[in-house]
């Protein structure tokens, strides 16, 4: 399956799906939301509605809930993601309101949390997966109080724009591997970049960090001699800093690819702006993909890697 295949197979199966459905509870207050891998992705957009987000072994093995915490919400599409159960069990013995999103209503994270957002699961063939974070990320839009009717459809709008965007970056991959990747940002695209970093990392095997724009400025200048790339998420904000970087980092040896992921400026709401992050994960995922067949570095480190999954349940306190 190439590139444009891909992104066509997440478009239509965003159209056949149906919305996420607010549970009918009141939005969250002072929340700090958790999860791991994928789901921590997720859990970072809830930042943009003036919400925490951690990865839930800051709180498992911490043994303790940050200072303030009103909510903890706890994210996991299967809903069995060890820490993550565990950081509901604690808050809920701290006598803190749980809330878990999950797609899986019967799961040890749902019978963990005081309420449950269910998501729907979202039909489409993956290697590399970002449809699960598609809909845990418009999950925590609804637990936030963010309008999520219609939200699947306009998502796959957005994707249908982003075509040519992903042509572009495909295109310009070089033929060789860089020996890492640092995907630059500012907050309007810094979750989609933390997706770019995971995607990247699965796909390709490639060390990829998601750093903020300014300060690749100060660290990513001084990398080398080996090939670095660097991905610039560019959004509504920033372009002409994005631009002057781009020619400092390339003057020291650094590969710089822009990405123009169209923005949703300052007048855009909520929802656009989360429209905005999960389109741009979208899109990392596919070029990730397609960097793994261009630099022939299968996904997952071509099957070498044990996928069981079984390093991230808790030591002695099963799930399942």
């Amino acid at each position: 399956m190439n590139h444009r295949d891909h992104l066509l197979s997440v478009i239509d199966a965003l159209t056949a799906t149906g919305d996420v459905v607010p549970a009918d509870t009141r939005p969250v207050e002072g929340a700090v939301v958790v999860g791991s891998g994928d789901s921590l992705s997720s859990a970072l957009l809830a930042q943009a509605f003036g919400h925490r987000a951690l990865s839930s072994g800051d709180i498992t093995f911490l043994g303790r809930l940050p200072v303030g915490t009103q909510t903890v919400v706890g994210i996991s599409h299967s809903g069995t993601s060890g820490a993550t159960v565990q950081a509901l069990r604690l808050a809920r013995e701290a006598g803190v309101r749980t809330v878990a999103v999950t797609s899986n209503a019967g799961s040890p994270l749902a019978d963990a949390a005081d309420e449950v957002q269910l998501v729907p699961t979202l039909a489409v063939d993956e290697v590399v997966p970002c449809a699960g974070h598609l809909m845990l990320g418009l999950g925590v839009a609804a637990v936030c109080g963010v309008q999520t009717r219609g939200a699947t459809s306009a998502l796959s709008t957005r994707l249908r724009d982003l075509a040519p965007v992903v042509d572009g970056a495909v295109a310009a991959l070089g033929d060789t591997a860089p020996r890492g990747i640092s995907v630059l940002s500012l907050p309007d695209l810094r979750g989609a970049a933390d997706f770019w970093m995971l995607k990247l990392i699965e796909a390709t095997g490639v060390p990829t960090r998601s750093v903020a724009l300014e300060e690749s400025g100060h660290v990513d200048y001084f990398i080398g001699p080996e090939a670095h790339l660097e991905v610039q998420l560019v959004g509504a904000y920033g372009e002409a800093r994005h631009e002057r970087l781009a020619r400092a980092l390339e003057s020291t040896g650094q590969t710089v690819l822009p990405v123009h992921i169209a923005g949703d400026g300052p007048d855009a709401d909520a929802r656009d702006r989360l429209l905005h992050e999960l389109a741009g994960a979208v899109v990392g995922t596919v070029v990730a993909e397609a960097a793994a067949s261009r630099w022939n570095r299968p996904p997952f480190r071509g099957g070498a890697v044990n996928m069981d999954a079984s390093h991230i349940k808790l030591d002695g306190q099963p799930v399942a």
